[in-house]
């Protein structure tokens, strides 16, 4: 009866994968899956790049063709099993029926894949609660080393955001689960955002002190726990095409404000820049809000999620904030004013050539 049933499944999951095949359309968008609880078991579904796969691409062209697929099959297989798991507190879960696709361009159904739309079951008994979903299947490019897996449980909805530093994340855990794991996904999305650090070193840059440090990072902390408040909380979506350019002017205005300022002498109150780092910091929590609306977490799950992500956003802030002005402080404790001010211009200056170059290939890749 077992090996029915598993027969039964892996006929199931490969008729899927050959109608997916036929309408020339992918089952799962890249670097993104899915985890559904139902019937006693945990059904799967991945979308992985080649280069996470060892010794499959063997034209070394960063693509897994039909050939190469099905020369390498096991391989592949053993490779899906031997990274990725479900584990519960008596040990990894059996995972059965793996099946994999390719996922070419949709333009190319005949193209070679970058990457392999996975599939499989784990037997999870339905008493069964809490576990750990881990994987270490990453790919080497940048925008491979990030898998969100959407995990569904009845009513219930969790997002997994896994990295090689973070490859393995608790299912549906308590509330300071929730909060731990956010915290983390926070601060190192600020500390991993270039363009969140530049804005905040532009906004430092412009005096050194205890009441500029704190009042500045309370006006671009208000910003963006407002934005994300609204879009997490209150359904507001912005789109990235918009938001992304934007994020890239609010450092090149800053950066280019402070020197107009400095060069024609002009004495600005402190309230009016403080309140322009407001303004820019509601653009930025768009940006931020990013890693936060697809959450699909309800009820409590998401206000603790929401929480976290804050507090880690915060940590990771701080921690910049630190490093920066602790470099201020030396730069002028050790060369003196003149080159403290001399290497805050050519912050500035530099802030403004690379947040150009951001708006730039930003609005090119959206056009």
């Amino acid at each position: 009866m077992r090996g029915l049933h598993r027969a039964l499944l892996t006929g199931w999951m490969g008729w899927l994968l050959l109608m997916s095949g036929a309408a020339q359309a992918h089952l799962m968008v890249a670097q993104r899956g899915t985890l559904n609880f139902v019937d006693g078991g945990a059904f799967m579904v991945l979308s992985l790049p080649v280069s996470a796969f060892q010794g499959v691409d063997d034209d070394g062209d960063g693509r897994l063709s039909m050939a190469e697929g099905h020369a390498h099959w096991r391989d592949i297989e053993a490779q899906v099993r031997a990274g990725v798991q479900l584990v519960s507190e008596q040990g990894a879960a059996p995972l059965e029926g793996v099946i994999f696709n390719l996922s070419p361009p949709d333009n190319a159904p005949a193209a070679p894949a970058s990457q392999l739309v996975v599939m499989g079951r784990f037997a999870w008994p339905s008493s069964q609660e809490g576990g750990r979903f881990g994987l270490r299947l990453f790919g080497t490019q940048a925008d491979e080393q990030t898998q969100h897996i959407t995990v569904t449980r009845g009513g219930e909805t969790q997002l997994l955001t896994l990295s090689p530093e973070r490859a393995e994340m608790a299912v549906f855990p308590g509330i300071w689960a929730v909060i731990s794991d956010q915290i983390w996904i926070g601060a190192h999305h600020v500390l991993a955002g270039a363009d969140h650090l530049l804005f905040l070193l532009v906004v430092l840059a412009a005096g050194v002190g205890l009441r500029h440090l704190v009042w500045t990072l309370t006006c671009f902390t208000l910003g963006h726990a407002l934005t994300l408040l609204a879009c997490v909380l209150g359904g507001w979506q912005v789109s990235p095409a918009l938001v992304e350019p934007a994020i890239a002017i609010t450092v090149v205005g800053m950066a280019g404000f402070d020197r107009w300022r400095q060069k024609n002498g002009r004495t600005v109150p402190a309230a009016w820049r403080w309140g322009l780092v407001f303004f820019c910091a509601l653009i930025h929590g768009l940006g931020m809000a990013e890693a936060l609306t697809d959450l699909g977490l309800q009820g409590a799950r998401k206000f603790w999620s929401l929480l976290g992500f804050n507090l880690g956003i915060e940590l990771g802030q701080l921690a910049a904030a630190g490093v920066a002005m602790g470099v201020f402080w030396a730069l002028r404790r050790w060369a003196g004013e003149s080159a403290l001010a001399m290497a805050l211009r050519l912050a500035s200056w530099g802030a403004m050539g690379l947040g150009t170059f951001w708006f730039v290939q930003r609005v090119a890749l959206t056009a």
